[in-house]
């Protein structure tokens, strides 16, 4: 059973140097796994060991700072103690080995899952605003792929969507109408309109879920810098600020089109659009991220690391 040392040390620090070359020293005789963990690349670590790196943890435990070799030889001799005494008597260590490949992908992404969520975003945002520049310069098959794709995840009505290279960005109902020829209560007409030279090409996303995907991006860009030092957004005030302005103003205008209730008719406008997904995006990041930071962090406290 492998003895595990976290050691958190700067790149290019000669402390953080000299402890790296300790662990190798003493690996002969104190079988272990070295997970280096570069304090710079993590908002919360920098915190936590920015004025006392390097900071050595052994099977969970630190240890005193400054970090002498004589600590760190003792903490392993120990460790290796346990394990011949857990090994002897059959006590299942707490943190065991990583086994296989799967294992490895998981502490893998409880490193990585910002950058994963963040990078996910990143590329479904930027395909639906591909489309649009994919039809100005004549890729009309490529361009339709995404559309069609995306037809799923949205419902892509034209007098509700951004549009890129034309006389304006959004053409409302009326305006769209007026525009197009297309009677706007033909749902099907508008959802397919994807554009022509003259007013422009659609996004493949409507300007909620454009306003959504993008703050939901912003937000987690700013995550990387924060986590560690907020607290997660009370559920109540998620609710409050980010999922009921959308609801209100897009549940209304749903119910208006359904005859039989006799509501007022209403048609939303891009503005509260934007307003309201931009809110629902970033209140929904401050909600659950931290979370996931912290799920992930408890996850790698049971989990060896990656070899450093």
């Amino acid at each position: 059973m492998s003895i595990i040392v976290n050691l958190y040390i700067r790149k290019d620090d000669p402390a953080g140097k000299r402890a790296r070359e300790w662990s190798d020293a003493l690996q002969p005789e104190f079988p272990h796994i070295l997970d280096l963990r570069d304090i710079d690349t993590r908002p919360d670590w920098k915190q936590a060991f920015g004025a006392i790196a390097p900071v050595a943890e052994v099977d969970g435990r630190r240890l005193a700072v400054p970090l002498t070799q004589a600590e760190l030889k003792s903490a392993l001799a120990l460790g290796k103690a346990i394990g011949e005494y857990r090994k002897e008597t059959n006590v299942p260590k707490p943190v065991q080995a990583l086994s296989n490949g799967a294992d490895r992908m998981a502490v893998w992404f409880s490193h990585h899952w910002l950058g994963a969520f963040n990078g996910f975003i990143a590329v479904y945002l930027g395909l639906a605003i591909l489309a649009p520049v994919l039809m100005k310069v004549g890729a009309t098959r490529p361009a339709s792929w995404i559309y069609t794709v995306y037809s799923f995840t949205c419902h892509q009505l034209g007098f509700r969507s951004f549009f890129l290279f034309g006389e304006a960005a959004t053409y409302p109902r009326d305006a769209f109408a007026a525009a197009t020829g297309i009677d706007p209560n033909d749902l099907w007409a508008a959802r397919t309109f994807t554009g022509d030279p003259i007013l422009g090409y659609k996004i493949a996303l409507c300007e909620r879920d454009v306003a959504i995907y993008a703050f939901i991006l912003l937000g987690g860009i700013a995550f990387y810098f924060l986590r560690g030092k907020i607290k997660p957004l009370h559920w109540t005030l998620w609710l409050l600020l980010g999922v009921f302005p959308m609801g209100l103003d897009g549940g209304s205008q749903l119910l208006s089109y359904l005859p039989f209730l006799h509501f007022p008719f209403r048609e939303s406008t891009a503005l509260l659009r934007v307003i309201t997904g931009s809110l629902f995006g970033l209140t929904s990041v401050w909600f659950a991220y931290p979370y996931v930071q912290e799920s992930m962090d408890e996850d790698l406290a049971v989990k060896p690391p990656l070899h450093g």
